[in-house]
């Protein structure tokens, strides 16, 4: 059962977000708070699958829980859901530890959707939002890249080559000693050093190289 906590100030959007993950199979929330701080206080107690992360909470901002959440519950996904969608706090967010980024104004089925996606491994955008960190992207365009194969690390070359052979970041994680959380972000990076969407193009790619 996947479990999921949220943080969301703004009651009426958070009883729609309740009222969303109430309606899904498989899913099961364990918390809903308005605030940072009442869940840093019992941290070492809560060990959800997922948090749904306002930024603009009251006290201590989305951005800066994570920073602090993040080494004790290492293998969590953090889901940002906010109506900020400028540059400074999708990128401040994803440098925190943040795994996906859905603007408010976002359907319930793109909600569910990514849910179900970043459990799986994927990093959830609204569509608005791909754009943006796409356009961040283009604008270094002109910088010559490094080659893909020399920027990728020792230890996300040993992921890849596990995920060629089939092994499923359980599977990865025991092997290498790492948690899968630390799995699928190595992953992550290296979907973005080689410029795929998803583990069959990373992988082509790789053999590729």
């Amino acid at each position: 059962m996947l479990q999921i906590i949220l943080l969301e100030d703004n009651l009426h959007y958070r009883r729609g977000l309740e009222q969303i993950i109430h309606d899904m199979s498989g899913v099961t929330l364990i918390g809903s708070y308005p605030n940072a701080e009442a869940v840093l206080k019992k941290i070492d107690l809560l060990k959800p699958d997922i948090f749904i992360v306002d930024i603009n909470l009251e006290g201590m901002s989305g951005i800066e829980f994570i920073r602090r959440a993040k080494p004790f519950v290492p293998d969590a996904e953090f889901l940002m859901c906010t109506i900020n969608d400028d540059n400074t706090n999708i990128f401040e967010s994803l440098k925190s530890g943040a795994t996906g980024y859905m603007l408010k104004e976002s359907s319930a089925d793109e909600i569910r959707n990514a849910i179900i996606e970043i459990a799986a491994g994927g990093s959830p955008m609204s569509a608005y939002i791909s754009r943006r960190v796409i356009a961040s992207f283009n604008a270094d365009a002109d910088k010559p890249p490094a080659p893909a194969a020399e920027s990728l690390t020792d230890r996300e070359v040993e992921v890849l080559n596990h995920l060629a052979r089939g092994l499923q970041y359980k599977e990865i994680a025991d092997r290498l000693d790492i948690s899968t959380g630390t799995v699928k972000k190595h992953i992550r990076n290296t979907y973005i050093k080689l410029q795929v969407q998803n583990k069959v193009e990373a992988i082509n790619k790789f053999r590729a190289i």
